[in-house]
């Protein structure tokens, strides 16, 4: 198997009594699956609600409390690409890494991860199993179509790897304006 400096596992969202949802539980059991084969030392877990949540599933399913980090600033996938890079990537040098996520998700994140990280990185992107029921699925890809042609015009707007343009477009943004410092 292939050597990546670690694996980045996007948050799909926690249950109203706190738990992983399904589809999150899948993209972990994936990411512990790739990690138990050595594919990287490092798991990065990733969205603001569920990161916590993220990090105590993989423990439990034994992985090394050390080799889990957190990143819980995200709220959406521009939010994952970005902080984990700020938090973890640049420190560290991590230029090779494994984006875990579900097949309805994977084309808007690569779209979303090459425009925050650039040319320099290394990004293989590997889907999680498929938990959701068929007409759910549908309904999933329909959603990311639109999101990922939403997502491919204001992308057109910034530079591959322009961190001060998007650093500058999460600091406008709602979502993030609460941040202190982004």
């Amino acid at each position: 198997m292939m050597k990546f400096d670690a694996i980045i596992v996007l948050g799909a969202g926690i249950t109203r009594k706190g738990n992983l949802s399904r589809v999150a539980k899948s993209r972990m059991d994936k990411a512990i699956g790739l990690y138990r084969e050595g594919a990287a030392p490092k798991m990065i877990v990733t969205g603001k609600n569920e990161a916590s949540v993220m990090r105590r599933y993989a423990i439990k399913k034994g992985i090394k409390t050390t080799d889990v980090l957190v990143e819980s600033k995200a709220t959406d996938t521009i939010g994952n690409a970005f902080f984990t890079l700020k938090k973890f990537l640049l420190g560290n040098n991590w230029r090779r890494i494994i984006v875990v996520t579900s097949i309805f998700h994977i084309s808007r994140a690569k779209l979303v991860f090459k425009k925050v990280l650039g040319k320099s990185y290394r990004v293989w992107f590997v889907p999680s199993m498929r938990v959701l029921s068929e007409k759910a699925f549908r309904e999933k890809l329909k959603l990311e179509k639109g999101l990922l042609l939403l997502t491919s015009f204001l992308s057109g707007l910034v530079a591959d790897g322009d961190l001060e343009a998007i650093e500058n477009f999460l600091r406008n943004s709602p979502i993030y304006r609460t941040h202190k410092k982004i």
